[in-house]
């Protein structure tokens, strides 16, 4: 097909409703009433002989050929925005772009603190738009613009060719327990590990974590009574238990300051993690993207 013979705007439309899988939230972003929307779905349609969406259980699924067009489309798309914003002159003191990341508390608890408390000195009127972190690896947002930045540990989103990544945070793993624990006055052994209930911090709901795994690596199990998908709350829950949690040092040198915890060294080996900053290829030539990069890899 030659590129003449369709209307580009319909791409736009395409890409909202790939991206939305809704008419009206598809149509608000770019503008249009739904009925005009649909009416340029349906000449797209037409054009491309394919459905593209069909509706089902009230959610607009693309078909087979729309998932393929979408992989050309959407990078393109990206491309041409990058191209565009790439020219305009970035000034952090007056400019009043909005920049979107994707966390999860745990990064949050890291990052915003600092970062928030620079960015009010040097850029005031630049926004930061904090989404939650709803998928262990929310990089396909990164390609569609949904997503300016996302902050996420290493060993959770893969490496990929068109997403960049800059290692910001690196620290170890700690167990925490409530103090005067009767079980733990002569310290935390393995056997009193395994003896021992646990919480485990699983944001996606899996049933292994990395400690999971290494306890598997020495054919170990442990009981884990209580899953939580939030950080926040589970320092608190082990001050009032016998249970134990393994999770960030960081976190726990910084709760135990207010909270009734004692910190121990785990009885296993289990790796450092890193915190990285991932980002778009196309958003390097980006002024702000390059600015805001920088700035975090220094606080």
């Amino acid at each position: 097909m030659n590129l003449h013979q369709i209307d580009l705007n319909l791409l736009l439309l395409f890409d909202a409703l790939y991206r939305y899988r809704s008419v009206s939230m598809a149509a608000n972003e770019i503008f249009l009433s739904q009925s005009a929307f649909s009416h340029g779905l349906s000449r797209l349609r037409k054009r491309l002989s394919d459905d593209l969406f069909v509706r089902i259980n009230n959610v607009m699924e693309p078909t087979p050929f729309a998932h393929e067009l979408a992989n050309h489309i959407t990078p393109a798309l990206a491309q041409i925005h990058s191209g565009l914003n790439s020219s305009l002159v970035f000034d952090p003191a007056t400019s009043d772009i909005e920049l979107t990341f994707s966390a999860t508390d745990y990064t949050q608890f890291n990052l915003l603190p600092k970062l928030i408390s620079h960015i009010s000195k040097v850029a005031p009127n630049i926004s930061i738009s904090v989404i939650p972190c709803e998928e262990k690896s929310p990089t396909a947002r990164l390609v569609t613009g949904e997503l300016d930045f996302v902050l996420g540990f290493s060993h959770e989103i893969e490496k990929s060719s068109t997403i960049e990544r800059q290692t910001w945070l690196e620290d170890s793993y700690c167990t925490i327990a409530r103090k005067n624990h009767p079980q733990l006055t002569n310290g935390l052994t393995l056997d009193t590990y395994l003896d021992l209930s646990h919480v485990r911090l699983s944001p996606w709901a899996e049933k292994k974590g990395i400690v999971d795994q290494q306890l598997a690596k020495l054919g170990l199990s442990r009981h884990v009574s209580l899953q939580l998908p939030s950080i926040m709350a589970a320092p608190y829950i082990i001050a009032n238990s016998d249970h134990l949690l393994t999770f960030p040092r960081l976190m726990a040198e910084h709760v135990a300051k207010t909270v009734d915890i004692e910190i121990f060294t785990p009885p296993i080996a289990i790796p450092n993690y890193q915190l990285n900053l991932y980002w778009h290829k196309l958003n390097n030539s980006k002024t702000s993207h390059r600015w805001l990069s920088q700035i975090i890899s220094q606080l």
